[in-house]
């Protein structure tokens, strides 16, 4: 019997039930985060509102306190990217993130040159005792250069020198800590802290994220799931094939999708409430790029992704899909979303959609006297 074919509606109700984004998430927030997958984080603030959005518990306050506690962490992970996950499955993420070479610079040969080795392993040494800082790294490296006349590769030291010595300290095995404990300031942590923490099976971790994949964003593609970690899908697709208990669909376009055996898929018909996703939310990321029509048209892509400076903008969804974007204007007197339909909306939706930026614009600006939602026109 051929695999069930699966329709655009029912992957989309899928992913946003297992994204908490039909019914939210309750509980600890490092639950969520494992639930839904690494948050992405280079843009801070987003982090909050991911887990806003996902959660129905979640404050700006709790969020902040699970980093504080460190049951989230921050910091370099899959694809060379800043990402949020648990402090349970940070070595996972490392593991794969120095698997792939993310956060190697593959052009300068770095690998198989024991002179950066040896540096990125005294720089780990530096960082464990407290929060360092940019600063602080750049002058570690030039004494540690200093005194190892000869070790590094000319490029290598070239390289590095002229970026102020940047990729040193965005190593997987660092995570972002305020060095004054407040994870406040939009800018969000600027100092590192060493992750001691490691995964004892490379191998396993890359299968146990390969399953975690298809627990937050399945049913996927080989492709799907090698795109989201940053392997080559002919790493994913054995993986994928080597576990006996999952169970295949296929998609509209012919794919083979894999699912966990014990994964339900949603009701295509289901309700979707409106929904605020933030900057680089990883619901639009965690798919071929040429097969997220589960949670964006094509047309509206182009929309939402800026090629200029490569960011992802702030959406909403209307009806399960991405119908939008947003932008908020936070200041002490009053704050102010803005939301920038693609298309006219129903009476309904708008009605709807309001009152969900407002709830979500009350947690994201607790300091603000006041709060306004305006659709422009």
């Amino acid at each position: 019997m051929p695999p069930t074919v699966l329709t655009q509606d029912t992957l989309n109700r899928t992913l946003l039930a297992r994204q908490g984004l039909l019914t939210p998430h309750t509980g600890a927030l490092a639950d969520t985060v494992e639930a839904i997958g690494a948050i992405q984080a280079q843009y801070w603030p987003a982090v909050a509102i991911s887990l806003i959005t996902r959660n129905s518990t979640a404050t700006l306050e709790s969020v902040y306190d699970a980093f504080e506690r460190r049951d989230l962490v921050v910091g370099s992970s899959i694809r060379g990217t800043v990402h949020a996950v648990s402090r349970a499955e940070h070595p996972l993420y490392a593991a794969v993130s120095e698997a792939t070479d993310a956060d190697i610079v593959a052009a300068r040969n770095e690998g198989k040159d024991p002179g950066m080795r040896a540096l990125r392993a005294a720089v780990l040494e530096f960082a464990a005792e407290k929060p360092r800082s940019a600063a602080e790294f750049a002058d570690f490296a030039a004494q540690w250069v200093e005194a190892n006349p000869g070790r590094m590769s000319e490029p290598n030291l070239e390289y590095h020198q002229s970026r102020n010595w940047r990729p040193i300290y965005r190593s997987n095995a660092l995570i972002r800590f305020p060095s004054d404990g407040r994870w406040a300031p939009a800018t969000g942590p600027k100092t590192y802290l060493y992750s001691p923490e490691r995964a004892a099976d490379p191998d396993a971790a890359i299968a146990g994220l390969v399953r975690r994949h298809l627990a937050a964003f399945g049913p996927a593609a080989a492709d799907d799931t090698a795109a989201w970690l940053g392997l080559k899908v002919t790493r994913a697709r054995p993986i994928l094939e080597g576990f006996a208990d999952l169970v295949t669909y296929t998609d509209e376009a012919g794919r083979t999708l894999y699912d966990l055996p014990d994964a339900e898929l949603a009701d295509p018909a289901a309700k979707a409430p409106p929904r605020l996703l933030p900057r680089f939310d990883s619901i639009l990321l965690a798919h071929n790029a040429k097969h997220r029509q589960r949670i964006i048209s094509r047309e509206y892509w182009e929309r939402v992704y800026n090629g200029k400076n490569l960011q992802i903008l702030p959406s909403f969804l209307i009806g399960g899909y991405v119908a939008g974007i947003w932008s908020v204007e936070a200041k002490k007197k009053v704050a102010t979303l803005t939301l920038e339909p693609f298309h006219k909306l129903a009476k309904a939706d708008a009605k709807a959609l309001t009152a969900e930026a407002e709830r979500v614009l009350r947690s994201q600006a607790p300091d603000s006297a006041s709060h306004a939602v305006q659709i422009a026109e």
